[in-house]
């Protein structure tokens, strides 16, 4: 199965004005006093619309997103991507706090060495690391346990696509 989102991660207080803006769906609540709130490209580009090349490490973070995030975060946030299926592809993440963005992180399949898949890559961060997302939710708050980390405490595996957080497309 495929993972593909779009998303910031924070309490409710930190992402209360991001709801109002964007208009999207109501924030999902998550364990660790944590709430989810979906990114389509829609409302990327209403965070701030930019010509600008991504982060490096990103597909849709750009420097100009980065800051309007930094700004209107009432506290600590984290922004994800995760783009993978069958295995293959990859995740990155970047951390907010006190209006700045602190820490990012990104690994893909693609940038490791031939035949690595995510399997491969997560059996390397669960023993020897973390992972960008993982990195980036320890950093919220979120502790692992010896049967889960991060990612997976937090529930993120149930939601494997946009509209699996409320993003409806019209057909």
């Amino acid at each position: 199965m495929g993972h593909h989102i779009n998303a910031l991660i924070g309490t409710r207080e930190a992402l209360k004005n991001f709801e109002v803006r964007l208009g999207s769906p109501p924030p999902t609540e998550l364990p660790f006093g944590l709430f989810i709130i979906p990114l389509d490209e829609e409302r990327l580009d209403a965070i701030a619309m930019s010509v600008e090349p991504a982060i490096d490490g990103f597909t849709y973070l750009k420097p100009r997103m980065a800051e309007e995030i930094a700004v209107a975060v009432n506290g600590s946030s984290l922004y994800i991507e995760t783009d993978y299926f069958g295995g293959m592809g990859g995740q990155s993440a970047a951390y907010f706090d006190n209006g700045m963005l602190t820490w990012w992180g990104a690994e893909s399949s693609e940038d490791a060495p031939t035949g690595t898949s995510l399997a491969n890559l997560y059996e390397k961060t669960a023993n020897s690391g973390r992972s960008p997302i993982n990195e980036g939710l320890r950093r919220l708050g979120v502790v692992r346990s010896d049967e889960h980390d991060e990612f997976d405490q937090i529930k993120l595996h149930q939601f494997r696509s946009l509209e699996a957080l409320g993003i409806e497309y019209d057909d």
